[in-house]
């Protein structure tokens, strides 16, 4: 009597026709012979092949499967596909079954290299190490919901936030999902996970004073004071975050519409591009900046390597030096753009107006509940201003 077989999808969080980070996956395509027919059960999407194969689930259904295979050419790949059938017949697939996550870990890390950012990959590949510090060589099957909340506890304890917590549980599960798309697990085991509630520590509003004399230290100490002042005042005066704002080129200013450009690259946070109205203070910066520019075509051009056309990649070693030297503790690139955002909404400038200027796509929904008490201080403040005879 013949088995009864379900088919399941292969489109996971990390298998699908798209990733997180909005940017497409390459699908699943049957492999052909040199004869142009294709060969039953193999399969490849972008380099890696894949064996599909139906899994006893263990109560008597079979599952269909998609197993990465180690081979790199259409020979090889297939006769590890016939290898893996027979161990099908024999064994279950449990060699394939009990892959230590250490040795998954770099097998998914390869997999999603072409398909994330950068910055999401080198997060997730974090993350991952301190879950391979954790599990060792615990074979994927093994891992468990009270392994998982032991080791967030362990993380809590030890200092870190509800929102890291929770970034690093989504990692675990996207990881997670790719094994159950190769068959390695049948069900997830972060299901029925709550996310820990917490709330964000409130951001201080430096005041302009002490934003100046971070610049002025900088200036006045740092071999690279200027390009952190430039980078420092011109986020200060047009709300942009710190990792767009370095990858700017002079294209992007337009001086006849009076825009700032953020994000023609197409790498900003939500992928769009948008224009920030020159203000007074931002227009003449820019005019200030232009007359250093030397011919650049960056704003802000690697000091490291002057001859080549490369923004510089990070200021985070002078802010630190700078603001230690002005005594301005705690200040970092992002409370520019909550200074920028914070006096825009003092000065009476409507929300929908700054979320354009920012990057925002709510439509402002995010600066009224953040922002919106300022609004209503800066009315009480100036309300006690009012003379009338």
């Amino acid at each position: 009597m013949k088995n009864k077989t379900t088919k399941q999808s292969c489109a996971g969080n990390c298998a699908g026709n798209s990733s997180n980070d909005g940017l497409k996956t390459p699908k699943f395509q049957r492999v052909k012979d040199s004869k142009g027919k294709p060969i039953r059960g193999l399969w490849i999407r972008g380099k890696q092949f894949y064996a599909r194969l139906f899994i006893d689930d263990g109560s008597g259904q079979k599952i269909d499967r998609r197993v990465p295979l180690e081979m790199t050419t259409v020979q090889e790949a297939r006769r590890e596909l016939e290898q893996l059938k027979y161990l099908g017949k024999s064994s279950s697939l449990s060699i394939r079954q009990s892959q230590p996550f250490n040795s998954f870990r770099d097998h998914y890390l390869v997999s999603i290299a072409n398909m994330k950012r950068k910055r999401t990959y080198d997060s997730e590949n974090q993350h991952l190490k301190q879950w391979s510090a954790f599990f060792g060589n615990l074979p994927i099957h093994q891992i468990s919901r009270e392994k998982i909340i032991k080791y967030r506890t362990a993380k809590i304890k030890g200092g870190w936030t509800g929102r890291t917590a929770n970034l690093s549980i989504t990692i675990l599960n996207n990881l997670l999902n790719h094994a159950k798309d190769n068959g390695l697990i049948n069900t997830l085991p972060t299901e029925g996970i709550k996310p820990i509630r917490w709330k964000p520590k409130k951001r201080p509003l430096f005041a302009a004073e002490q934003i100046e004399a971070i610049c002025l230290a900088a200036l006045q100490n740092c071999k690279h004071g200027q390009l952190l002042a430039d980078y420092v005042r011109l986020m200060k005066t047009c709300g942009s975050r710190a990792s767009e704002t370095l990858r700017l080129q002079w294209s992007d200013v337009d001086w006849d519409r009076k825009q700032l450009i953020i994000g023609s690259d197409g790498l900003t946070k939500n992928h769009e591009s948008r224009a920030v109205d020159f203000n007074p203070a931002l227009e003449t910066h820019l005019l200030d900046m232009s007359k250093r520019c030397n011919g650049s075509a960056h704003l802000f051009p690697s000091p490291k390597s002057p001859t080549t056309e490369m923004p510089a990649k990070t200021l985070k070693g002078t802010l630190y030096k700078a603001r230690d030297i002005a005594d301005v503790e705690g200040f970092g690139f992002h409370d520019c753009r909550h200074y920028f955002i914070s006096h825009a909404v003092m000065s009476g400038i409507d929300y929908m107006t700054i979320a354009r200027w920012v990057g925002h796509k709510d439509g402002g929904v995010l600066i009224g509940r953040v922002y919106g008490h300022l609004n209503d201080e800066h009315a009480k403040r100036q309300a006690k201003k009012l003379r009338l005879a």
